[in-house]
């Protein structure tokens, strides 16, 4: 968007539709986001930590987005929550050197640009 917004006026510019980042990355983590009527939702983790438990408590199933330097901020909030255990931490993901791991296994508060957190839904499943 940043980048979309800068060279607008200056190149000609098509959109593609395609795979979604998000989408790129559950793939890759080889799990299903949602089942029956589990509402997916997206959060930038640059949200404060208040607003980010408080849309995260009325959630089925997240999709964390701009980790970064807000890692440490979005596992406190997951652990708050009690879904570190179903979190899926994914880096770079689609990318050659792309790496999934539960959330629960990623040591330190580094994460790239590129980083993403999954929360899958579990719909009526015990």
């Amino acid at each position: 968007m940043h980048m979309h917004e800068r060279l607008k006026d200056r190149f000609p510019i098509t959109v593609c539709p395609g795979v979604t980042g998000m989408s790129g990355c559950w793939t890759a983590a080889v799990q299903p986001m949602t089942w029956g009527d589990d509402v997916l939702t997206v959060l930038p983790g640059t949200l404060p930590a208040s607003a980010l438990a408080a849309r995260i408590a009325g959630c089925d199933a997240a999709v964390i987005m701009k980790l970064g330097r807000n890692l440490a901020k979005v596992r406190g909030v997951l652990e708050a929550a009690g879904l570190v255990e179903r979190a899926i931490y994914v880096e770079r993901g689609t990318m050659a050197d792309e790496v999934v791991m539960p959330l629960a296994e990623k040591t330190g508060d580094a994460a790239p640009y590129f980083s993403m957190i999954l929360v899958p839904g579990r719909g009526r499943r015990p």
